[in-house]
Parts: C-alpha cells; sequence; structure tokens
C-alpha cells in the first residue's frame, strides 16, 4: 500500500547542494509535491516543482513558501572556508531569518533546520557534549548556525513552529580522516534522518547529532529526540580505522584537542589551556 503523504508540499532550500541532491530520493513520497530551491540548476529535478534564487531576498522567498507546509533548509555556505564572514552572515544569517520569516509568514507547520556540529567546536574534545550546552562555536559558520538554532527556538517558542535543528557531523560517502571515526555521518543515515524528522509525530523543539552509529561518538544526549522521530543510524566509521589511523592531528594543536577539529585552527591566535 502507498503511504499518504504527510504534507501538502515540502520545500528543500539548497536543493542543488552536497546534501540536498543525496535526501531527496528519500523524500518524495512525504509530500504531495516537493518544491526545490537553490540559487543554481538543480540536476534531476524533473518530477518537482523548482525555484531558482537566493534565500536572502524575501520577495523569492514568499513565492518559494506559497502553499507550503514542511520546509528543510539547507541553503547557505556550508563550511568555514566557503566564504569571508561578511559572506557567512548574508548567506547563513540573513538568508535563514528570510527563511523563517517567510514561513512565519505563510503559515509553515514544521521547518527542519540544517545546524551544524561546528556549534559546540570549542567544548575540548576529550569529553562527550550534549544538546544543551550553551554555544561554543568553532568559527563563523559555527556562529552563524547557532544564530540559526536561537532563531529556531523563537519560532518554536513565540510562533508556535515546530522546528528541529540538526547538528549535522561530517557528512561525507566515507570517513576522511581520525576525527571523522566519531563525527561522520554516511549519505545514507544523512537521508533516514532528513525522512525521519520529516515523518515524525507532532513535537515543539529538537536538537539533535546528525552522526552515525559511530563507535567513537562524544555527541549525544539526544536519545529522546532520535527516539521521537524513530531515527537509529545504521553506518559506523569503525569500518575504515585502519586505514584513518595515520590521519590524525598533532595532539597539541587545536585540530586535537576541541570538538571543532581542524576548524578551530583556522586563524587560532588563543590559548588552548585558556580556552578548555
Amino acid at each position: 500500500m502507498a503511504q499518504t503523504p504527510k504534507w501538502r508540499r515540502l520545500l528543500i532550500t539548497g536543493a542543488a547542494g552536497e546534501i540536498g541532491s543525496v535526501i531527496r530520493p528519500a523524500l518524495v513520497d512525504t509530500a504531495g509535491a516537493l518544491r526545490l530551491f537553490d540559487q543554481r540548476p538543480i540536476a534531476d529535478a524533473a518530477a518537482a516543482e523548482t525555484i531558482i534564487g537566493n534565500v536572502t531576498d524575501p520577495s523569492v522567498m514568499d513565492t518559494a513558501m506559497a502553499g507550503v507546509d514542511c520546509v528543510i533548509h539547507l541553503a547557505g555556505i556550508p563550511r568555514e572556508t566557503g566564504g569571508s564572514p561578511d559572506e557567512i552572515l548574508h548567506a547563513n544569517i540573513i538568508g535563514t531569518h528570510t527563511v523563517f520569516a517567510a514561513a512565519r509568514q505563510h503559515g509553515v507547520k514544521r521547518v527542519i533546520f540544517a545546524s551544524s556540529n561546528h556549534v559546540i567546536g570549542f567544548y575540548p574534545a576529550d569529553k562527550p557534549v550534549g544538546p544543551d550546552v550553551p554555544p561554543r562555536p568553532s568559527g563563523f559558520y559555527g556562529a552563524s548556525k547557532a544564530y540559526g538554532e536561537a532563531l529556531a527556538r523563537l519560532h518554536a517558542d513565540k510562533f508556535g513552529m515546530e522546528v528541529a535543528c540538526l547538528r549535522i557531523g561530517a557528512f561525507r560517502a566515507r570517513p576522511g580522516n581520525a576525527r571523522e571515526l566519531g563525527a561522520w555521518i554516511s549519505h545514507g543515515d544523512m537521508a533516514a534522518l532528513a525522512r525521519a524528522t520529516v515523518l515524525a509525530p507532532s513535537f515543539h523543539f529538537l536538537v539533535l547529532y546528525g552522526v552515525s552509529a559511530n563507535s567513537r561518538a562524544k555527541w549525544g544526549g539526544d536519545g529522546a529526540a532520535r527516539a521521537h522521530i524513530g531515527f537509529t543510524p545504521r553506518d559506523n566509521a569503525e569500518d575504515w580505522a585502519a586505514e584513518l589511523a595515520d590521519k590524525a592531528a598533532s595532539p597539541v594543536s587545536p585540530a586535537a584537542r576541541f570538538h571543532g577539529g581542524s576548524v578551530c585552527e583556522i586563524g587560532f591566535q588563543g590559548d588552548p589551556d585558556r580556552v578548555a
């Protein structure tokens, strides 16, 4: 029996990006219509509505949000080295504000915000970190995601939206270094996480880590949120542990000492002992 779509129309911003391209096939039956949004052409979008534009443009987002009741917001600069601090400000902070404002104006019921593990990047790497600690971003990108989480909480509390913030780890087909033995999320697990969050029963506000079932994972405390949405990751970075043993940062470097890894090392001018 075919599944009855949960939503009338699902919007994915950043649909042409790395994550958007991977998760789309897992979402086609979750809504009556799938609308894809990006500033670049979107490949393999024949069965979906498409809009090309920039998330910082209120008029374009107003058009994109019409008739939508669930949004996955992926659009923006996806990493610390993807742009200058000013570019991150416009794409990730102003853009996210514009998306939430348009969602609010159109009565969108659920927003799924692609946050990042870099929201908590400057916590010491030798200690586990849960979803409720204060932000300690590893860079301007992480700071932009911390803003997005705060905006998400506001829209849940003040405007009654259901909002989930996914602190996505190292999204790759396979882990690329020793840090990612704990931080990795596979393509399959990312698609499953997106689908589970879209189809989940009603909720108020959730923060959970987007990581696979890694034996060395140090982000957790989100078991209740995972159980609520029905997400159980399947893959484990430990399968690549032997070949990544020599791909570790120097143990005295910020890259090794903090959860944010190499991003913490970019432009670092502080005292690691004081940060810890």
